[in-house]
């Protein structure tokens, strides 16, 4: 890993954090503490997952996995509501707060007089285990109320078009 590389991490774990904590904290009311994803249970079908694409100034993408309970919980917290969710809100909640915390990071990563730019979230439902991606940028989980979610980060600098 080079000093650039290795100066992201460190840059995107600290603002992955703050921006993790920020986001849920303020939208969904929950609790939430960084936690080494060794420590705990492997994340269990079935869950979400929530990706956005980073396209400026890095190329990449963000990625959110959640158990479908915690997922129903927190979106239930942030539209106040808990008794019937339906399927389409907890997809467009859980694709606000990856676009919300997509933005906080970034922010945080790039100076005041540039810009950023990230598509459009995508979100899928996952019945059965599937493997992550084996090496990206940051990987960290965060232990939120009764469960946990994990976060990936996976970018470099985008080219010069």
């Amino acid at each position: 890993m080079g000093i650039e590389r290795s100066s992201l991490v460190t840059d995107s774990l600290k603002a992955l954090n703050e921006a993790v904590q920020d986001t849920l904290e303020t939208l969904t009311f929950a609790d939430v503490m960084p936690v080494d994803a060794k420590s705990l249970t492997p994340l269990e079908a079935p869950f979400y997952i929530t990706t956005v694409e980073v396209k400026r100034p890095y190329s990449g993408y963000i990625r959110l996995m959640i158990h479908r309970d915690l997922a129903i919980s927190l979106v239930g917290s942030m539209l106040g509501c808990s008794d019937r969710m339906e399927e389409a809100w907890v997809q467009d909640g859980l694709s606000e707060l990856v676009n919300t915390i997509g933005g906080r990071i970034l922010a945080h990563l790039v100076d005041s007089y540039s810009s950023f730019d990230l598509g459009i979230p995508q979100t899928e439902f996952v019945e059965k285990y599937r493997a992550r991606a084996p090496a990206v940028l940051v990987r960290q989980a965060y232990a939120v109320n009764e469960g946990h979610l994990e976060l990936e980060l996976e970018f470099r600098k985008a080219q010069a078009a």
